[in-house]
Formats: structure tokens, sequence, C-alpha cells
């Protein structure tokens, strides 16, 4: 009975060891994955600063742009379309 007892001891500790290591292992890649994705996350944000500042510096150049020198003329007069509602109650 202690020889087998001894045993079983044994292969538990080695498990629960090969059990340690294993989370170990997980911790630090899911902590390096972590990091490598907030990495990403403030790349991307960066170069969303970018886009929008490229954006902002076009939006400026065409507002500073003379509408008539792109042969562009004020319309006489302005007039808005108006939609017919349908009636809510029909006779049908």
């Amino acid at each position: 009975m202690p020889n087998r007892t001894l045993t079983v001891l044994g292969y538990t500790i080695a498990m629960l060891v090969v059990t340690y290591l294993v989370l170990v292992v997980v911790t630090v890649s899911m902590a390096a994955w972590q990091t490598n994705l907030a990495m990403e996350v403030h790349e991307t944000e960066a170069d969303i600063a970018r886009l929008e500042s490229r954006y902002y510096d076009m939006v400026a150049q065409i507002d500073q742009t003379d509408p008539s020198a792109l042969g562009l003329v004020k319309p006489r007069a302005v007039t808005y379309a108006t939609t017919q509602v349908p009636p809510s109650v029909t006779l049908r």
C-alpha cells in the first residue's frame, strides 16, 4: 500500500507541476498578446488622426477656393419640393 501511495502522490505532483508550467506559459502569452493588441490600437489611432488631419486640410483648401473661379454661379432662385402626405384614413 505505501508503494502505491507514493506512486500516486508522485504522479499527482508531476501533474500539478506540469499544470503550473502550462498556466505560466498561458499567462505570459496572454500578456504579450494584450501588449501587442494595445500597440496596434495605438498605431491605428495614430493612422486615423493622420487621415483626419489630411481631411481637414483638404476641406480648408476647398473652402478657400472661389466658386466663381471654378465656373460656378449663384442660383437665381431657391425653391424646395414639398412632399404630399398620403391620407392616413382611406375610404376603401
